[in-house]
């Protein structure tokens, strides 16, 4: 049990690093540009749904899981 929670932990914790990394990632890559212009995730409207949005929350709930599996497996 302690083994599926770092593992669920883990991609938790994934998920919100990537989700974070969105921001600073450029727009032209690829092409050089004479201005710095990044990708800034912003909600669409109001209705519809963001994963972003939940980038702190999955931060926090990863590094818990992974704690509780840490400390909760006990020595194997």
């Amino acid at each position: 049990m302690s083994k599926a929670l770092i593992i669920i932990g883990c991609l938790v914790l994934l998920y919100a690093i990537a989700a974070f990394a969105v921001d600073f990632l450029p727009v032209d890559g690829f092409q050089s540009s004479s201005d710095n212009a990044y990708l800034k995730v912003v909600p669409t409207g109001e209705n519809s749904f963001d994963w972003t949005q939940f980038r702190f929350p999955a931060l926090a709930i990863g590094t818990v899981l992974i704690a509780i599996g840490m400390f909760a497996g006990g020595k194997n």
